[in-house]
């Protein structure tokens, strides 16, 4: 964290601080707290709030009182934009720890990173395309199972680190309930030939073993890895690379890093949410779905989320052939209820209370027991053209008795005073996932338990398919400029929006 440029401490200053613990016997961070750094304020600060606040919202604490939120969204290179994509996927992991964990302080997230990273996974690895990186891809074995690679450097092999010596402690399972073919053998040693058969078969093209015989302070020659023998055999008939010497560690020079631009890709996939927020404001869009931008957790997106879970819940109990009661409507709230976005318990009671009294509106008046839903929650992709894939997700769909499709959108807020939706681009979009023309799209409305509906001709689909495919071009070729107007005082971006006044 010293480390980082946001604090500009130089690196003697940090070697000061790092002797200054040595010296007096105390951690690095006391030394930090008697040189009276400004972070030393900041870190006591957010100590403060472990106990109530979840490990994403004291990261998003952070990115703010250190000013590195507002600096990702004036990224002005490539470098800096994948520091931006780094930061924003580890900040979106957390939340769907959070969304997944009751625990989700710190000290829980902590742990549940410390087992990701002893079972070897690595977010990098899972969320990126390999192959479109012309770069030096620094893996572990476990990471690049499924990848390949025209060139493959195995590294450390050497004994005791390839195989190496440290064994995790097996959970023991009866011979009898395991149904594979168990390997002879050490069980260990046997796991990691198996490793290294999969880091060699990475390798397209080339394939380079490597070793040294001094790791670190060990003053003992290390052996080459046994493994390598098994693979090649004690005296391989091809040639092999002669030993290397020592580099010539002053001849080094440091490469200047391009200073490239961030290449702006092409639009491949949208969405209705993404269509609505590059209208609202072309740089909201920017900050949202192309740097991902963390944002703290929203009372109102927590309340609508566990509204639509409640009601998808109930109507999975009526697809199952039960008929839940409305006591069972509002337990299944209790059960879907999250506690993340709410300024204090108070006014999260009072959301709650709303909530119920919501869902007894709709158990009374919006819920038809004849009424059975043929989907609910269900995904749908349109091809609008072979490039660009159109996509979503529709709260619920009916069957209707004369065959027509309903397709079914909840609302927790009020309805349009026009209650003319025959515009709505988002019921258009349904409208076009229903791919039929017997297709009513509505909007149900909590606040008012009111259902408003339209239809949408073929005419309207295919003018809305052309103005789809214009706001894809306008946003491939956008400078992503503001467009302030009141809807300012609601974005979540204000904070590091320049436009915001």
């Amino acid at each position: 964290v010293l480390t980082m440029d946001i604090f500009g401490i130089s690196p003697r200053e940090i070697a000061a601080l790092v002797n200054t613990a040595r010296k007096y016997g105390m951690s690095l961070f006391e030394a930090c707290e008697k040189g009276e750094l400004p972070l030393v304020a900041m870190i006591h600060k957010h100590l403060g709030l472990i106990k109530k606040e979840t490990a994403g919202q004291i990261l998003y604490y952070f990115l703010e009182d250190t000013g590195l939120l507002k600096k990702l969204a004036t990224y002005k290179s490539a470098k800096e934009e994948k520091i931006a994509e780094n930061i924003a996927k580890f900040f979106n992991k957390l939340k769907t720890y959070e969304a997944e964990h009751e625990d989700a302080g710190v000290f829980a997230v902590v742990d549940w990173i410390e087992l990701s990273m002893t079972l070897g996974e690595s977010p990098a690895a899972t969320d990126m395309d390999w192959s479109d990186n012309n770069a030096v891809n620094i893996l572990t074995v476990h990471s690049a199972k499924g990848l390949e690679f025209p060139v493959v450097f195995l590294v450390n092999l050497v004994n005791a680190r390839f195989p190496t010596t440290e064994r995790k402690e097996q959970i023991p399972i009866p011979d009898a309930l395991v149904k594979e073919i168990l390997p002879v053998g050490d069980y260990h040693e046997e796991e990691e030939r198996r490793l290294f058969y999969v880091g060699m078969t990475r390798a397209r093209d080339l394939l380079y073993f490597t070793g040294a015989k001094f790791y670190g302070e060990g003053k003992r020659e290390k052996k080459l890895s046994p493994f390598i023998f098994e693979a090649v055999g004690e005296k391989p008939s091809f040639a092999v690379a002669q030993e290397a010497g020592q580099l010539p560690l002053l001849d080094w020079k440091k490469v200047e890093e391009p200073d490239t631009k961030p290449v702006r890709q092409k639009i491949n996939y949208l969405s209705y949410s993404q269509l609505d927020t590059f209208t609202t404001c072309p740089l909201q869009y920017k900050y949202r779905y192309i740097l991902r931008i963390p944002v703290p957790p929203s009372a109102a997106l927590t309340f609508g989320d566990a509204m639509h879970k409640t009601v998808r819940a109930f109507y999975e109990l009526v697809r199952e052939g039960k008929h839940p009661t409305k006591e069972t409507l509002l337990r299944l709230l209790d059960d879907h209820w999250s506690r993340l976005g709410y300024r204090d318990k108070q006014y999260e009671e009072k959301m709650r209370h709303r909530g119920r009294e919501l869902l007894s509106g709709f158990y009374e008046k919006g819920y038809d027991p004849k009424v059975i839903p043929a989907a609910l929650e269900e995904p749908f992709k349109i091809k609008i053209t072979p490039t660009l894939t159109l996509g979503g997700k529709i709260d619920r769909i009916d069957q209707l008795p004369d065959g027509t499709t309903e397709i079914i959108d909840y609302k927790t807020g009020t309805a349009p005073k026009s209650r003319d939706v025959s515009r709505d681009l988002q019921l258009t979009v349904y409208a076009m996932a229903g791919a039929s023309e017997k297709v009513i799209v509505s909007f149900y409305f909590f606040e008012g338990q009111e259902k408003i509906s339209s239809r949408r001709t073929r005419e309207e689909l295919e003018k809305a398919k052309r103005d789809i495919l214009e706001k894809a071009k306008q946003i491939e070729q956008s400078d992503f400029a503001p467009t302030p107007g009141k809807h300012c005082d609601f974005c979540e971006f204000r904070l590091i929006c320049e436009a915001w006044n």
